[in-house]
């Protein structure tokens, strides 16, 4: 089973045994209570779950009390890929970016993702064309998603040419 990390418990929270995790992902709706969580890849059943402030707060069923929440301070917290799949139907994984061919609208390549990486704001994709690299916000005024499919709306890229090394 393949799976992907949405957060990292960061503390306990409160004495009842609940949890604060900080999401790796700006997808919500995992943490709603409807999706099976895994913690370190093993399966934990949810007792209630929040959202505050951009932190989820999960009561885990195996977490008791404030002194077994301690025991699980860094601990990652997973879902199934199949499942991300379902709820992010228009996002995508890094890893499933990295070696994608892009397209112009008339469908005639232009490039592959070579790398992506993420300055704060944007998740920026390093696009290999031809001989020549660049780095260009993955955004949807300039790329657009049909399925796993990825197209560019602008005929130029605006990003910095990378020099080669």
């Amino acid at each position: 089973m393949d799976f992907v990390c949405v957060g990292k418990i960061i503390k306990p929270q409160g004495i009842k045994g609940e949890v604060k995790i900080l999401p790796l992902i700006d997808i919500p709706a995992i943490f709603n209570g409807k999706h099976s969580l895994y913690i370190e890849k093993k399966e934990s059943k949810t007792k209630s779950v929040s959202y505050r402030l951009g932190y989820a707060y999960v009561h885990f069923e195996e977490i008791a009390d404030r002194n077994v929440a301690e025991k699980y301070r860094n601990k990652k917290v997973y879902i199934t890929k199949e499942e991300f799949e379902k709820i992010a139907v228009d996002d995508f994984l890094i890893e499933d970016l990295v070696g994608t061919l892009i397209y112009d609208e008339k469908g005639e390549y232009v490039g592959q993702i070579m790398d992506v990486t993420d300055y704060g704001f944007d998740d920026i994709i390093i696009i290999k064309e031809n001989d020549h690299l660049y780095e260009v916000p993955f955004r949807k005024e300039i790329f657009k998603t049909e399925g796993k499919r990825i197209y560019v709306i602008r005929a130029e890229f605006d990003g910095a040419k990378i020099p080669e090394e």
